[in-house]
């Protein structure tokens, strides 16, 4: 008899109190708790006088003694579920790095329950690599849940260093799961390790080094014959490549890492024989690191070939890797560890849901979930639902491939601190949906990302890989860096600027679409857009309105539809600018063109350009520099001014001087004012001027003053 239950030799299972319920199906019994949590039948609960484990925080040594040696009988005895009774359990702190017998080691089958009042608590020690629980190579079928696992950031002793460690003491961890599969940890509570409060990690089964005794100078060709290639080596020595070990018989993988003499970002090819030398197929391009190559299940040897200039100093490590597959995190608390909330560095299939990961510091990196997995893969995680708080970096995409993030709550508070950062070393499919972002900001570099649907406030978010997909997002006091790198399309983004920050938007010099992009700003100063611009960006449906209308900066590009409320608009560098069918309205000045940059050429058709009160400094429009000046086919009005200002001026007030304006052409347009003001002034144009072209213009109580040498052709004087 134990504790709580009695097991019958049926097989049934019978309640000694009120709390659960029992469901017999088969010979598969389950017993569901009143937190609807499923534990496998039957139930052992831990004896503590029985294998000597204490639960009041003493006697580390036999109590993770007794618990390991319960676990082993409760395994052979067929257990499926392991409960650990209300209380504390002191964790030995072990006798070297990475003790095994300092440390909780589950075996297969078999779940491991702690309820809410259950702390795991690790010894105050001086190693630099601990874990309080253990999963595994050939760890399958587990599901850990409740309790709380405590590490001993705040008591440790970081003065020692191990023989084969840094000194920095990042390795301390309070669930390692290392190749195990099929993984469940829910409603765990982790905090203040000195490392990572879960890492989901790989172990290296098998290798060899290939190195220049096992290398010659040649490449292989598709048939697997070896040929010569200049600039190509290949491997020439089954020994260090064959597939003898028993090892082979379960993992079916080749990885290459720490690569040495090998020409920079080259990938290798791996080519697969039979016993008899046989040719079976190729895998090319394997990358270094994270790259994996699957074993044919009837090879004997491999040879492989590399890019260098030749065979000295060349060293390649390759390895056969178990890594941890199908591992799922959720409902859990995990915070105020020293380097990472969850670290996944070899692994595939890894979800992470509903978790609150918070208040992460202390030593690099310092983020709520790494996945950076270095020479194993790291593959194939979803991230959705969590609550990151207070993290040096929320999440961060260091290496590893295809990655969804999606639902979860980002806030921070923090100087310095970074929120999701996706390097241009993380490959596949890179998905951040649904999100909010709260002080915490968004940095892509990876490539065909795809971002729908976030939220933003107080944060920026830099995009800066070819061709992301950014759409359907809401932006608080938020900055947009785009148009670091070609083929990235924004799509309908509102933007509101409190004036909290300065500007909203900011345009790289690389090709972007951007459609229905409306920003609502109440600034302090000019530049709500800032940036160079790319010739052949496209921009539609841009809405800019300002309340203060300090004015902006216009990138180039063409502007298709879109309607500016912002004060004077700016043009001042070399490139090409194109307004089609847009309205500019604002109280005193439309925009200006100059050379600050460089000649711009500038070309406004179709468009409704108005002044709503009196014309300010200058010009309605004042061009003082410009490759090209084309205005045609537009209404340009300013029905409210009484000042005496012209309301199209090319060149600059003063002495005439040398031209900046090399070719303008002013045709058809109408121009109207309240009184009678020059509607073109061209007389300060330069010296040197050419002859400008005005004509077709319609101009209501305006007048041209022109000089004599530009052309002045078909325009109507109606005056009101």
């Amino acid at each position: 008899m134990m504790n709580k239950w009695i097991i019958l030799t049926v097989g049934a299972l019978i309640l000694m109190t009120g709390s659960i319920v029992m469901a017999d199906i088969g010979n598969n019994q389950i017993i569901k708790t009143q937190n609807n949590y499923t534990m496998n039948s039957p139930v052992y609960e831990l004896e503590l006088s029985r294998w000597g484990v204490y639960n009041d925080g003493t006697h580390p040594k036999e109590t993770t003694k007794g618990i390991n040696a319960a676990l082993k009988w409760a395994k052979e005895n067929n257990y499926k579920t392991f409960k650990i009774p209300n209380g504390t359990y002191l964790i030995a702190k072990g006798t070297k790095q990475h003790d095994p017998d300092a440390r909780i080691n589950l075996a297969s089958d078999m779940d491991f329950l702690l309820s809410k009042n259950t702390v795991l608590q690790k010894e105050t020690n001086e190693f630099e690599v601990y874990s309080i629980l253990y999963l595994g190579p050939n760890v399958q079928n587990v599901t850990v849940k409740g309790g709380t696992y405590l590490g001993d950031r705040d008591t440790h002793d970081y003065s020692k260093k191990g023989p084969d460690t840094g000194g920095t003491h990042e390795w301390g961890y309070g669930i390692q799961v290392a190749g195990a599969e099929n993984i469940v940890i829910d409603d765990v509570k982790l905090e203040k390790f000195t490392g990572d409060g879960i890492i989901v990690t790989a172990t290296t089964v098998t290798g060899s080094t290939i190195s220049e005794e096992s290398l010659e100078i040649g490449g292989i060709n598709d048939e697997g014959t070896p040929v010569e290639a200049e600039g190509k080596i290949r491997t020439n020595n089954r020994e260090v490549t064959h597939f003898d070990n028993a090892s082979y018989e379960k993992y079916r993988n080749i990885h290459f890492g720490v690569p040495e003499g090998i020409n920079s970002g080259s990938k290798a090819d791996v080519y697969y024989y039979r016993k008899d030398g046989s040719f079976i197929r190729a895998d090319k391009q394997i990358r270094f690191y994270s790259g994996e190559s699957v074993i044919p299940k009837d090879a004997d040897y491999f040879r492989a070939a590399f890019e260098a200039p030749s065979i000295k100093g060349v060293k390649i490590s390759r390895m056969t890797v178990d890594i941890s597959k199908n591992v799922t995190i959720k409902n859990s608390d995990i915070g105020y560890n020293r380097r990472q909330g969850i670290s996944l560095v070899g692994s595939d299939g890894v979800k992470i849901y509903n978790n609150h990961i918070h208040h992460t510091g202390g030593t690099a990196p310092q983020s709520g979930i790494d996945i950076e997995p270095g020479f194993f893969p790291g593959k194939n995680t979803i991230i959705k639902d969590n609550h990151f708080t207070d993290n040096k970096i929320q999440i961060v995409l260091a290496y590893g491939e295809n990655a969804v993030i999606e639902g979860n709550h980002f806030k921070q508070s923090l100087k310095g601190a970074v929120g999701v950062h996706v390097h241009k070393g993380f490959r596949g499919d890179v998905i951040v949906k649904e999100n909010t972002f709260k002080g915490s900001g968004l940095t892509l570099y990876s490539e065909n990302a795809v971002v729908d649907q976030n939220k933003f406030t107080n944060s920026e978010v830099k995009l800066l890989g070819k061709n992301i997909s950014f759409s359907n997002a809401t932006m608080a006091d938020a900055k947009l860096n785009i148009g670091n790198e070609e083929g990235q399309m924004i799509e309908n983004i509102e933007m509101l600027q409190s004036g909290a920050i300065s500007g909203a938007l900011f345009i790289w010099d690389a090709p972007v679409h951007m459609k229905d992009v409306t920003i609502h700003a109440n600034s302090k100063k000019k530049g709500i857009i800032q940036g160079t611009g790319n010739n052949k960006s496209v921009y539609e449906s841009l809405v800019v309105k300002d309340k203060n209308h300090n004015g902006t900066v216009l990138p180039a590009g063409t502007y298709n539809r879109c309607t500016f409320e912002a004060g004077p608009l700016e043009i001042n560098r070399e490139g090409k600018y194109v307004l089609n069918d847009c309205t500019i309205k604002n109280p005193s000045n439309l925009f200006s063109v100059n050379n600050l940059y460089g000649n711009p050429q500038v070309t406004i058709k179709g468009s409704l350009l108005e002044v709503k009160e009196n014309i300010g400094y200058g010009a309605a429009i004042y061009v003082q520099g410009a490759e090209k000046f084309e205005l045609f086919d537009n209404e340009v009005k300013a029905e409210n001014n009484t000042e005496n200002a012209p309301l199209i001026k090319l060149g600059p007030y003063g002495s005439p001087k040398s031209t900046s304006i090399f070719n303008a052409l002013i045709k058809g347009n109408k121009i109207q004012t309240k009184t009678a003001i020059s509607g073109v002034h061209t007389l300060n144009a330069g010296t040197d001027a050419p002859a400008y072209v005005v004509k077709d213009n319609i101009l209501f109580n305006a007048t041209l003053e022109l000089t004599s040498k530009d052309i002045n052709e078909e325009n109507k004087y109606i005056q009101k």
